[in-house]
């Protein structure tokens, strides 16, 4: 998966300025840079492999709202010197010069596609990472994850946690990486009681308890506690 420099930021001039800066971005680019490769013989290859992994039951649990009938288009990036994703004006695109047309590049701008531009959180950071490194292993097979994931460790690159099960049977990224970033700020977190019933509450985020098993929360004069382990998602609301 060779990069030859970074891609362009995918965000357009309209994005959020709250987006946390990209630390891990080169990172991951060196990360990937020496994973062996799968070329695709053309643009339509590479269509095909994007109908094929979204068209997928594991697409479906984890990004719903991606489906095929909005899928990026690919564009052959004629003089471009990377690949990138992009969110234009009249929808998403993807490019792919020649050079990158193999599975794990097309993995990785369907990665940001499915995260979308406004996901509140960092365009390369940990859920970017643990998403394609979940795509890989499953569109490229575990050995080719197993490089990925060795690649992460020795250049240091921060991955999510999985993603968590939510009652509408569907799989959540990012819940471990909104909280890591909105302490001191108002989330709203969705988990289940212990009585294992789905509750959603809206308050500032204090941090985590020792040993990190818990979560404080204060909502006006009252402070609430919420078991790590029992939340599957989180949304910055400011």
């Amino acid at each position: 998966m060779s990069r030859a420099a970074p891609e362009p930021d995918p965000t357009p001039d309209t994005a959020s300025p709250r987006r946390p800066r990209d630390a891990q971005r080169r990172r991951v680019y060196l990360a990937e840079t020496p994973l062996s490769v799968s070329p695709l013989a053309d643009l339509a290859a590479c269509a095909q492999f994007v109908d094929r992994v979204v068209g997928t039951l594991w697409w479906h649990e984890r990004f719903p709202e991606r489906d095929l009938g909005s899928v990026p288009r690919l564009r052959p990036g004629q003089g471009a010197r990377q690949a990138f994703y992009r969110e234009e004006h009249d929808g998403p695109t993807i490019t792919l010069p020649r050079r990158y047309r193999t599975t794990c590049v097309v993995l990785h701008e369907l990665s940001h596609w499915a995260l979308g531009i406004d996901s509140g959180l960092p365009h390369h950071g940990r859920t970017f990472a643990r998403v394609l490194l979940d795509a890989v292993g499953e569109f490229c097979g575990p050995e080719r994850a197993g490089e990925l994931a060795a690649s992460y460790r020795e250049h240091r690159v921060h991955v999510g946690k999985p993603p968590r099960l939510g009652p509408d049977s569907r799989l959540h990224y990012g819940w471990d990486e909104r909280l890591r970033l909105g302490k001191g700020r108002q989330l709203e977190v969705s988990y289940r009681d212990p009585t294992g019933e789905p509750r959603t509450l809206c308050a500032r985020f204090d941090g985590y308890e020792r040993g990190s098993s818990a979560l404080r929360f204060t909502q006006g004069d009252s402070q609430t506690r919420v078991r790590t382990s029992a939340v599957w998602t989180v949304r910055d609301v400011g």
